[in-house]
């Protein structure tokens, strides 16, 4: 790997699909009708923020280096909408991939390959259930929500 590549894997493949990852989360949480939506690119000091169509958008001095969407609601979410919220940057990063495949084989660069090998990779490796630090992937929490008996915010009847 040259390293054009290397710096183009870096600050643009890493920030680009993890972003398109984490919008594939807002935009659940959006049809479910969250009440907030906040949407962190990278680590370390906050930069800049500013606000796109209700969504609040943090952008961190390490931009290359992970990414996090939060949201809210009053009313608490169901288990469908949490697993449809927590799939969907799974989903979202799986379907950027094949967007990335087809123009790779069109114009075939290493470019798009990276993109595409990127995104895939985002798709795997956050369907797979894990906690490691507090750091939980979205098929941890699919899963564990899935488990879950009873949700904790379930109105009692009165006799």
């Amino acid at each position: 790997m040259d390293i054009y590549l290397l710096l183009y894997l870096i600050f643009i493949v890493a920030p680009l699909s993890t972003l398109l990852h984490e919008m594939g989360h807002a935009i659940a949480a959006r049809v479910v009708n969250a009440d907030n939506i906040t949407f962190s690119i990278g680590l370390g000091k906050r930069i800049n923020t500013f606000t796109f169509k209700e969504i609040n958008f943090n952008i961190h001095a390490i931009f290359f280096l992970g990414g996090l969407a939060h949201n809210q609601r009053i009313v608490p979410y169901k288990k469908k909408e949490i697993i449809w919220i927590s799939i969907l940057g799974p989903v979202a990063s799986g379907l950027f991939a094949c967007l990335f495949y087809i123009l790779y084989t069109i114009f075939p660069t290493n470019y798009w390959h990276l993109l595409f090998l990127f995104n895939i990779w985002l798709a795997f490796i956050n369907s797979i259930p894990f906690n490691i630090k507090g750091k939980t992937s979205d098929g941890y929490l699919i899963l564990k929500t899935i488990l879950q008996k009873k949700s904790q915010f379930k109105i009692k009847k009165e006799k």
